[in-house]
Parts: structure tokens; C-alpha cells; sequence
């Protein structure tokens, strides 16, 4: 029974090892083949993917190249922008020590235009500009530290410019600049103190400016310089100087010209000149036509003088072919018959030419100027 027992537990074993390994086997190729569909699938997918990435990547072929063409741009913008930064650099430096010359040039010129005789010798040079810029000679239509005889001693303009008609315009130009220098060098618009400051100094200066209108009445130039008009010209060398001057002190002007002193910055004072320039110009213009005037009327006069003798030549001229004509006319009919009966004792003698008379004579003068009523006596000059 044990024997059997234990036959029949194997071979139920055995039954069952085999049922089970069927159920694994069915149960592995049913795995493969799901395993294998999911290869087909992911397969599938795959190709659909890679045509669907290929079309992708063809259609973005073009982007690809202006993608290219871009990073090729952006690398050339990019090397312009250095070497641009590169030159603006350059640039910053040169302009900063342009500035730095200019604002020592500046404080250089700043200090010098304190100094009255610095400042005398700036605006007697820019004077001499206004002069060559209007069209002026020196010593022609203008002359320059003139001295003339006044009752306080002599004095010495800047300039005296020569007006047609013997006349003459006195020019000073030691106008003050010293508080007006100093106000421009106050921070502008500052704080209110430098305001105040600014504003103290500008008056300063015009009160400066009235005291050498003063200065300037009292040498009374016109008095002393021959053809003066009641006035002289007070040069200020800076159209700003005398803005800030007449701003500070709007009556300055009036009252300047009622003490016989025109204030003129450099656009004034060229107007002026070009003025009296164009004066002079119509001055020659006068002259030379009085002279040309004066010379037609010495030319006709001579002319007359010339056809009187021209008329009189002629006259001489008939009269001489007129007697020449009476000459042959008797040569002809005294002298030569009996020179002719002479001959005939001579064979040898040889004829004589018979002369002829004159066929051409003077042609008659027509014109008025040519037939004077009198016979005009040689002029002698």
C-alpha cells in the first residue's frame, strides 16, 4: 500500500509538474507574444515618429540656414559694436583733453583780460578785424593811436576814421570787462547766492560802463579831432558785455548818447564801418564821374580844335591844287612850244613829258564839327 500510495503521489506529481509547465509555458508565449505586439507597436511608432521628425527637420531646413545667417550677422555686429566702442573711446579721451585745453586756454585768457593793458591790446586787435572785415585801409580810410592836442594835455584814440567831406569819427575801445568777467565766471543757475553774486556783479559792471561814458565826455574828443560829429563811439569787444551792461541798466544807452558817447559792440560798430565804407564808395564813384565829365568836355573841346585845323588843311590843300593846276596849265602852253622849236636844232634831244595835271582833290568835309564859320587858331597846350 505504502508502495502504491507513494506511485500514485508521483505520479500525481508528475501530472501536476506537467499541467503546471504548460500553464507556465502557455503563460510565457502569451507574454512574448503581447511582448512582441508591443515591439510591433513601439516599432510602428518609432517609423511614424522619425517620418513625422524628418518632415520636421525638412521644413525647418530654411530656419536652419537663417538661423546660420544670423549667428554670421550677430558675430559681425557684435565685432562692429567692439571696434565702435573702441573709437567713441578714443573719441571721450581726445574731446576730455580738448576740454581740459580749452578750460586752460579759458582761465589763461580770463586772467589776462583782468589786466587793463591785456584788455586794451585784445580790443584794439579785434577793432583792427572789424576795420579789414568792413573793407577799410589803414592810413587810407582809418588810422590808429592818433595823438591830438586837448586842453587836459594829449590824447590818444584808438582809431579815427576818415568820413568823406573832410570829416572824422573818433573810436575808443578801453571799455571796462573786469566785473563783467568776473559775473560770467559764476556758476550759472547756481544757488541763490551765486544768483545774488551774479546779479551785484553785472551792476557793478554797468555802473563801471556809465563811469567811462563819463571818462569819455569829459576828454571831449570832438572838440579837439578836426570834422568830429558831436559824438564818439565807445567799443565794447563783447555783444554780451554790453547786453548784461544795458539789462543792469536799462537807461544807459539814452543817457551815454545825450553825453555825446554811442555805445557799439562788434555787430554795431561793423555795421558802422561798412557804412561809412559804402560812403567812401559812392564818394570815388562821384569823383570819378566829375572827372570823366571834366575829361568829355576837354576831348570834345579839343577835337573842335583839331577838325578847325583839319578843315584848314584842306583848304590849303585845294589852294595848292589849284595853283599846280594853274602851274601846268602855263607850263604847258608857254614854256613847252618853245622848248619844242629848240629841240628841232637838236637831234639828239630827247622829248620832254609833258606833266599832267591833278585829277584827285581833297574830299569835301561834311559834318558840322569839320566846317566851322571861322578859321580856328591853333590851340597850343
Amino acid at each position: 500500500m505504502d508502495i502504491a500510495g507513494l506511485i500514485i503521489g508521483i505520479l500525481i506529481g508528475v501530472a501536476l509538474g506537467a499541467v503546471i509547465g504548460v500553464l507556465v509555458t502557455r503563460g510565457r508565449a502569451m507574454t512574448a507574444e503581447a511582448r512582441v505586439d508591443e515591439l510591433r507597436q513601439a516599432q510602428t511608432q518609432a517609423e511614424l515618429r522619425g517620418s513625422g521628425d524628418a518632415r520636421i527637420l525638412q521644413e525647418l531646413a530654411p530656419m536652419r540656414s537663417e538661423l546660420s545667417r544670423l549667428r554670421v550677422t550677430v558675430r559681425e555686429l557684435e565685432q562692429e559694436r567692439l571696434e565702435l566702442h573702441g573709437r567713441l573711446s578714443e573719441q571721450l579721451r581726445v574731446q576730455a583733453s580738448s576740454d581740459a585745453e580749452l578750460r586752460a586756454a579759458t582761465e589763461q585768457l580770463t586772467a589776462a583780460m583782468r589786466s587793463g593793458t591785456a584788455r586794451g591790446n585784445w580790443g584794439e586787435a579785434q577793432l583792427r578785424n572789424l576795420f579789414e572785415s568792413a573793407g577799410m585801409l589803414p592810413h587810407v580810410d582809418f588810422d590808429t593811436q592818433v595823438s591830438v592836442n586837448g586842453d587836459d594835455g594829449v590824447l590818444r584814440p584808438d582809431a579815427v576814421v576818415h568820413l568823406p567831406g573832410e570829416h572824422a569819427l573818433v573810436i575808443d575801445a578801453k571799455a571796462p570787462m573786469t566785473r563783467f568777467l568776473e559775473g560770467m565766471r559764476v556758476p550759472q543757475p547756481g544757488t541763490e547766492a551765486d544768483a545774488k553774486l551774479r546779479s551785484r556783479l553785472l551792476r557793478e559792471h554797468a555802473q563801471a560802463v556809465r563811469g567811462h561814458v563819463d571818462t569819455l565826455r569829459a576828454r571831449n574828443y570832438q572838440a579837439v579831432v578836426v570834422g568830429s560829429p558831436n559824438f564818439v563811439v565807445a567799443y565794447l569787444p563783447s555783444e554780451a558785455a554790453l547786453s548784461a551792461a544795458v539789462t543792469a541798466d536799462p537807461a544807459l544807452l539814452d543817457d551815454a548818447f545825450a553825453k555825446g558817447v554811442a555805445l557799439a559792440s562788434p555787430t554795431t560798430l561793423w555795421a558802422i564801418l561798412r557804412s561809412i565804407a559804402a560812403a567812401w564808395q559812392q564818394e570815388r564813384v562821384s569823383e570819378s564821374v566829375e572827372q570823366v565829365l571834366a575829361l568829355s568836355s576837354d576831348l570834345y573841346r579839343r577835337i573842335g580844335t583839331a577838325s578847325g585845323h583839319l578843315a584848314k588843311l584842306g583848304r590849303q590843300l585845294r589852294g595848292s591844287v589849284e595853283a599846280y593846276d594853274q602851274f601846268v596849265g602855263s607850263y604847258e602852253s608857254r614854256v613847252l612850244p618853245t622848248a619844242r622849236r629848240l629841240a628841232e636844232f637838236d637831234a639828239a634831244a630827247k622829248p620832254i613829258e609833258t606833266p599832267k595835271s591833278v585829277e584827285k582833290t581833297p574830299r569835301a568835309v561834311t559834318a558840322p564839327e569839320l566846317v566851322p564859320d571861322a578859321e580856328v587858331e591853333p590851340e597850343h597846350r
